[in-house]
């Protein structure tokens, strides 16, 4: 086998790899459709002041356009497979300096930096996390829900062109969530 062949192969293995099924207690792997993408930027007014995570972020898409718009992005994922193709995705697109990725189970995470966070999670991830967003996300912080809401916090947009599952939502942490007293 020659050179290119291997090298072929080995391109492809990295490219798919990630897109195996590997099923996550809070969300199987479901890819961001890119205008779902340019959509979640968007409702989110994502910019050079923020600080955005992308929990679960799979692949790595909307930290690396998080950071593409300027803004300190970090994803956390759990599978090691896509952790690493999102890191070398970061790397060959030159977004190593304003993106990463942890490996590691959100709810272990504190995001209490986060100026906007991205759940594109199922309904149960979603409120299971409701009570740590309260209390770690400073007010006026900004949520981005795919497909599924969220409770306890102010709709401030709802876009019904979101994804195949259903629309982009924007929250903002309220008023008198327990770090606002802080």
């Amino acid at each position: 086998m020659d050179l290119l062949a291997v090298l072929v192969i080995v391109v492809a293995l990295l490219v798919l790899l990630p897109f195996i099924f590997v099923k996550g207690k809070d969300a199987p792997f479901v890819p961001t459709e890119e205008e779902a993408v340019e959509r979640i930027m968007e409702i989110a007014e994502v910019g050079a002041n923020d600080i955005f995570y992308d929990l679960g972020s799979g692949d790595g898409r909307l930290v690396i356009a998080a950071a593409v718009r300027g803004a300190k992005a970090v994803g956390i994922e759990m599978n090691p497979l896509r952790v690493w193709y999102s890191r070398i995705m970061i790397a060959v697109l030159g977004q190593w300096q304003r993106a990463r990725i942890i490996q590691s189970d959100f709810f272990n995470v504190d995001l209490s930096e986060a100026t906007v966070i991205v759940l594109y999670l199922l309904p149960k991830a979603n409120e299971d996390l409701k009570d740590k967003l309260l209390r770690e996300l400073r007010k006026g912080a900004r949520l981005v829900t795919v497909a599924f809401p969220i409770s306890g916090f102010e709709l401030v947009k709802e876009d019904p062109r979101g994804v195949v599952y259903g629309p982009v939502r924007l929250y903002k942490v309220p008023e008198f969530s327990p770090t606002s007293v802080l």
